[in-house]
C-alpha cells in the first residue's frame, strides 16, 4: 500500500512560508540581509531569481534549531515529505510520485553539490555541515542535468575555507537521543584547502512493541562523515575532490493498525469509526482472532516481529566521490566539469500488516524484504557566459546507471528470500541549454531547450521464471520566460516551462507473474507561472508570490491487481491531471529585535481518465464485501489543499551579556482523501507547534538551545490506507512530543 498509487497519503501540501533566507539575517539598518543562491547556476539575489525558490543557508539552519530535512520542507511552499517510514517521499506542486518502485526515480530530482541521486539515497533525512538548500518548484531541465516534472532539491554543503575555523555540537533529547556533530576547515599550503565533517545520531527509539516479542521500533543508529580538498592548480583552474560515506544501521518506524469492520456486524465501519479505533479486522469470519487497536498511537505499535533479533531492520549504507573542476576562461566566461561517482546499498524489513496476528486475524502475514543496491556514473559539462546584456548557459550530462533489488513477501511467495530480483541499467545523456537577454532596461526574456536520449533495461527473475523489458525514448523539454522590473525592488515574472520524468518498469513483488513486468512511457508536464518578488519598506519587508497552472499527460501509477490471490502490482498511465496552485511568502523585521515569516500555500489537482476507470480498495460494502470498493479516477482529486506555516523569533539583549532568541515555528495543513473519494485513504488535518529558546555568548563563539517540538503532544494521523479485500488499514501516526537541548561551540 505504502509504494503504490492510492492507499499512500494523497495530500500534498504542506507548505509555506520562511525561508530564503540567510538566517532572516538583519543588517545594522534593520534592512533584510541579501541572500545568495544559485538556482539559475549563477550567484544571484534571491529576488532577482525568476523562479518560483526557497532556500535555507546553513546559518539559518541552525540558528532556528532544524536537526531533520522535514523541519525544511514543513516550511516550504507547496512542499509536502510522507512519514512512512521506509518509503517517504518528496512531492512539490501537488504532484506525487504514484510509482515509488525500487527501481524507480522520483518526480523530485535530488542534487547533493550538483550532483544527481536517485531518490533511494534519500534515506536518513540526515544533514551534515550544509551551506545551503535550495527548493526549486516546477519542471527544472535547462539548466540541471537530470530533469524532473514537480521540482528539484539541492543540498550544497560548505566547502573549505582560507581561514581556520570549525564547530562542534551536542545535542540530547528524548528517547535517548545523541547527536554529536563536527568539522574543521582551513588551509593545509598557499594553494590546498581542506575541510572534514563528521556526524552521529543515535536514539533508543520511541515506539514500545504491544506484541509478544517486546522490543524497540524507531530506532537510530546512524554515522555520516565528508571529506573536502580544494586545489587552486592555477590563478584560473580550481579543483575541488569530495567524498562521503554514511551508514544507517535503524530499526525501521513500525506501521499503526486499522481494523476497517464493525465489530458485530462485520461490515465495513464508517470510516470515522475507523480511525480512531473502534473497528476490527476479519478473523472471526475465518474462525481466527480478531484484533483491533482501541486507542491508535505513534508509540504503541503491535507487531510479531522481534527488533532485538533482527526483524524491522532499515540499513543504508551510501559512498560518493566527486571531482568538480572550475575553469575560468578570461573575465566572462566559465566551464565546469563534474565527475562523480555514488553507490547506495539499501535493505529494509516491515511488518506491513501492522500486527501480531497478520491479515484475517492469521490467514496470512505480510513479512517483506526489500533490497536496493545501485553504482551510478555521472558526467556534467557546464559553460557559462555573461556580457552584461546577455548570460547564457550550455551544458552536456551523462549518467549511467547499474541498479540490483529484491523484493520479498513471504507468506505468497513460492521461491523464499528473494521472490523477485531485478537487474536495471539505465543510459541516459542530455544536452541543455538556457539563455538571458535584456531587451529594455527593464524587460528581460529567457529561453532554454534540453534534449534528451534515454535507454533501459531489466533482467528479471521471479520465482525461477526469467523475463526482460526494454525502454528506450527521445524527449525536447524547454522553457520561455519574461522578467520585468516596475521599479529596482519589485521583481514579476512570467514563465511556461515543459519536463518529463522517464518511463519505467513495474518490478516489485511479482510473485511468478511476468504478465506483471509491465512498462510505462514518459510522464510529462506543462507547467506556466506567474510570480512577484518585492521588497518593501526600506528593506524591512519581502514579499513573494506565485500562481501557477500544470498540465500533466500519462501520470505514473502503481495499482494493485486484487483479483489474484497474492497482491501483484501493475505499473499503468493513471490519466492526466489538471493542478492549480498558489504560493504566498512574506518576511518582516517589524523592530530590530523581532522576526515575523508566514506562509500560506494552496494546489487544487483533479484527474482526467478514461470512464470507469478506476482501483479497487479497502474491504468493500454490500456485494463488495471482501473484494473491496471501486473508486473513479475521473475527476477525482488527486491531492491538495489549503496549508499555513509561520515563525516567529524575538531577540533578547542580556544585561549579564550574550544573546537570548525566543522562537515558535508552527505549520497547519488541512485533512485529504485519497483518490476517487477514497475516505479510508486518508491524512489528517493537524496544527505543529515547536518552542525554542537560543543563548549565544557575547563572542558567539558558545551556544545553547532547548527545544520542545510537537508542544501540544498532537496525535494525528499522517497517512493510511487499505488494499482491496482487505480488513485492515495501515499506514503512520505523525511524530510524538520531543524535548532536547544543544550546546554547540565554534573555533
Amino acid at each position: 500500500m505504502s509504494r503504490i498509487a492510492f492507499g499512500s497519503k494523497m495530500n500534498v501540501i504542506l507548505m509555506t512560508i520562511y525561508p530564503l533566507f540567510s538566517c532572516l539575517a538583519i543588517a545594522q539598518n534593520g534592512a533584510l540581509e541579501e541572500i545568495i543562491v544559485t538556482a539559475q547556476q549563477r550567484a544571484q539575489n534571491l529576488q532577482d531569481v525568476s523562479t518560483s525558490v526557497t532556500a535555507f543557508s546553513g546559518d539559518a539552519i541552525d540558528k532556528f534549531g532544524f536537526e531533520d530535512t522535514r523541519d525544511l520542507f514543513y516550511q516550504t511552499p507547496n512542499v509536502d515529505i510522507s512519514q512512512f517510514s521506509f518509503y517517504g517521499g518528496i512531492t512539490i506542486r501537488g504532484n506525487p510520485t504514484l510509482n515509488n518502485s525500487l527501481a524507480g526515480e522520483g518526480n523530485v530530482s535530488l542534487y547533493f553539490d550538483s550532483v544527481y541521486r536517485p531518490t533511494a539515497f534519500y534515506g536518513g533525512n540526515e544533514m551534515l555541515d550544509v551551506e545551503r538548500v535550495e527548493v526549486l518548484r516546477g519542471p527544472q531541465g535547462t539548466l540541471f542535468g537530470r530533469n524532473s516534472t514537480s521540482g528539484l532539491v539541492h543540498f550544497i554543503s560548505r566547502k573549505p575555507t582560507e581561514e581556520r575555523e570549525g564547530y562542534a555540537n551536542l545535542e540530547l533529547g528524548s528517547y535517548g537521543t545523541r547527536i554529536l556533530e563536527g568539522a574543521i576547515s582551513g588551509p593545509l599550503s598557499d594553494r590546498v584547502r581542506g575541510r572534514l565533517a563528521l556526524k552521529y545520531h543515535e536514539n533508543d527509539g520511541f515506539q514500545t512493541n504491544q506484541g509478544p516479542s517486546g522490543g524497540k521500533f524507531a530506532v537510530k543508529d546512524r554515522f555520516v562523515g565528508r571529506g573536502h580538498l580544494e586545489i587552486d592548480i592555477s590563478d584560473d583552474v580550481n579543483l575541488l575532490l569530495s567524498v562521503e560515506a554514511s551508514d544507517q544501521d535503524d530499526i525501521g518506524k513500525a506501521f499503526n493498525y486499522w481494523g476497517l469492520l464493525d465489530p458485530t456486524t462485520f461490515e465495513q465501519c464508517d470510516p470515522k469509526r475507523v480511525r480512531v479505533g473502534q473497528c476490527v479486522g476479519a478473523g472471526a469470519l475465518f474462525g481466527l482472532t480478531t484484533f483491533g487497536d482501541p486507542n491508535p498511537d505513534v508509540k504503541r505499535p503491535y507487531t510479531e516481529f522481534d527488533p532485538d533479533n533482527g526483524d524491522g531492520r532499515s540499513t543504508l549504507e551510501t559512498l560518493s566521490a566527486t571531482a568538480t573542476l572550475s575553469w575560468q576562461l578570461g573575465d566572462a566566461m566559465e566551464l565546469i566539469s563534474i565527475t562523480a561517482f555514488d553507490s547506495h546499498d539499501r535493505f529494509f524489513n516491515p511488518d506491513e500488516d501492522a500486527s501480531v496476528d497478520g491479515v484475517y486475524g492469521g490467514y496470512w502475514s505480510y513479512n517483506d524484504h526489500y533490497t536496493s543496491e545501485s553504482n551510478q556514473v555521472t558526467q556534467e559539462f557546464r559553460l557559462t557566459g555573461s556580457n552584461g546584456e546577455i548570460d547564457w548557459l550550455a551544458g552536456f550530462f551523462y549518467f549511467d546507471e547499474a541498479r540490483d533489488s529484491s523484493s520479498t513477501i513471504r507468506d505468497f511467495e513460492t521461491v523464499q528470500v528473494p521472490g523477485t530480483i531485478v537487474q536495471l541499467d539505465t543510459d541516459s545523456w542530455a544536452v541543455f541549454g538556457e539563455l538571458s537577454k535584456s531587451l529594455s532596461d527593464n524587460l528581460r526574456i529567457i529561453a532554454g531547450m534540453r534534449y534528451t536520449d534515454e535507454s533501459k533495461q531489466t533482467d528479471v527473475l521471479t520465482e525461477t521464471i526469467p523475463g526482460s523489458q526494454q525502454l528506450s525514448e527521445t524527449d525536447v523539454s524547454g522553457k520561455l520566460g519574461l522578467e520585468w522590473r516596475p521599479r529596482d525592488e519589485w521583481l514579476v515574472y512570467a514563465t511556461l516551462s515543459t519536463g518529463f520524468r522517464s518511463g519505467n518498469f513495474n518490478t516489485d513483488l511479482l510473485f511468478g507473474d511476468l504478465s506483471a513486468l509491465t512498462a510505462v512511457d514518459s510522464e510529462k508536464v506543462k507547467s506556466f507561472e506567474v510570480g512577484s518578488k518585492s521588497t518593501l519598506l526600506d528593506g524591512r519587508m519581502r514579499l513573494n508570490t506565485a500562481f501557477f497552472y500544470q498540465d500533466v499527460t500519462d501520470k505514473q501509477g502503481t495499482v494493485y491487481d486484487s483479483s489474484s490471490a497474492a497482491p501483484v502490482s501493475r505499473l499503468i498511465s493513471l490519466g492526466d491531471a489538471d493542478i492549480f496552485g498558489a504560493e504566498l511568502e512574506i518576511f518582516m523585521v517589524p523592530t530590530e529585535n523581532l522576526e515575523l515569516i508566514l506562509g500560506v500555500g494552496w494546489v487544487d489537482a483533479e484527474i482526467s481518465a478514461e470512464a470507469g476507470f478506476g482501483y479497487s480498495a479497502n474491504w468493500g460494502t454490500g456485494v463488495n464485501a471482501g473484494a473491496g470498493d471501486f473508486f473513479l479516477m475521473d475527476g477525482s482529486d488527486l491531492g491538495g489543499g489549503l496549508a499555513i506555516n509561520g515563525v516567529g523569533r524575538y531577540h533578547i539583549p542580556m544585561v549579564a551579556g550574550g544573546n537570548l532568541t525566543l522562537q515558535l515555528d508552527a505549520d497547519w495543513r488541512e485533512d485529504s482523501i485519497g483518490v476517487g473519494g477514497n475516505h479510508l485513504s486518508y491524512s489528517e488535518d493537524r496544527i505543529l507547534v515547536n518552542l525554542r529558546a537560543f543563548w549565544t555568548s557575547p563572542s558567539e563563539r558558545w551556544e545553547l538551545e532547548a527545544y520542545v517540538e510537537n508542544v501540544f503532544n498532537k496525535k494525528y494521523i499522517d497517512n493510511m490506507g487499505a488494499l482491496a479485500g482487505s480488513d485492515s488499514a495501515y499506514g503512520n501516526m505523525g511524530m510524538p512530543q520531543w524535548y532536547g537541548v544543544k550546546f554547540g561551540m565554534h573555533f
